[in-house]
């Protein structure tokens, strides 16, 4: 489940439609989740990441992959085999440091200040920038030259093309990931230091520590439809949010939760990374794809 603050949350965005800055996250999970939790026997503590990461992308090649979990909410069915064209995407989430040069760069405004709650453990510069909008990862992607990655390809690069609920395998453990369960950091950690955390593409943080903005709107049923290259309806009220973070508790930290919530909300357990469409498999050739 997700703790108390961020549903009471969305309750109040959702009375108040959007009239006013406070705003939630809530699951649309109809039935607790039958995946049992193992407690990891792992002793490995996660170690920083690096401080001075960029633009560091993996290819996830075209193909076919499985979204969605029939064992999950009323908006994770039916599972079914999407085709998506190759793409670019973060290894990483992108970092308070990086985050700051575009700061810099362009004059846009900060996530975080000394207004925000536990400011000085959040703004290290190799954890996540967090605190951010929709708009503000939309904008950092596109001064990259990117754009941020659709649901599908956040699934995809998360999951593999065998379907995996976690980047490790089909089962939680407590520990390989940085959630509100058990595990060492209070809030978020440096990016890539959770080892178990990688997906088959080699994509970190997908099962922890930040959630994550992607492109589309959310529709309820999205996952009904298996058409190639999924990017949502054209427009909507809530953006999706994917992945489970640092205050996520619970046994509903799957690869395939969506959550939604208005593009204008900021939250300490919310960051991004971005994506780039995807050629000839050659990242310096597609420096200006988006």
């Amino acid at each position: 489940m997700l703790d108390k603050r961020i549903k009471w949350a969305f309750f109040l965005v959702t009375l108040l439609f959007a009239a006013l800055p406070i705003a939630g996250i809530i699951l649309d999970v109809l039935k607790p989740s039958a995946i049992e939790i193992e407690k990891s026997k792992d002793t490995h503590v996660p170690t920083a990441g690096t401080a001075s990461l960029r633009e560091d992308m993996v290819l996830v090649p075209a193909g076919y992959f499985l979204r969605g979990y029939n064992g999950g909410g009323f908006d994770e069915k039916p599972e079914s085999s999407v085709m998506l064209d190759a793409f670019w995407i973060d290894r990483y989430e992108v970092t308070y440091g990086a985050y700051t040069d575009f700061i810099n760069a362009t004059g846009h405004r900060k996530p975080l200040s000394r207004y925000v709650k536990h400011f000085e453990k959040l703004s290290a510069t190799s954890q996540p920038a967090v605190y951010v909008s929709w708009d503000d990862a939309d904008e950092y992607c596109r001064y990259r030259s990117a754009r941020l990655p659709t649901e599908a390809e956040w699934e995809k690069a998360g999951r593999g093309t065998n379907g995996l609920l976690w980047p490790w395998g089909n089962q939680d453990k407590q520990g390989y990931a940085n959630t509100g369960n058990l595990d060492p950091f209070e809030f978020t950690s440096p990016v890539g230091g959770f080892p178990k955390d990688k997906s088959p593409y080699d994509v970190y943080d997908m099962a922890g520590n930040a959630m994550e903005w992607v492109q589309d709107w959310y529709q309820e049923d999205a996952y009904k439809s298996n058409t190639p290259n999924p990017v949502g309806p054209s427009d909507g009220f809530f953006k999706v949010i994917k992945g489970p973070s640092w205050g996520t508790i619970g046994n509903e930290t799957r690869l395939t939760i969506r959550l939604k919530m208005i593009p204008e909300f900021r939250d300490t357990t919310i960051g991004f990374r971005c994506a780039k469409t995807s050629k000839d498999g050659t990242l310096k050739n597609e420096k200006k794809e988006r």
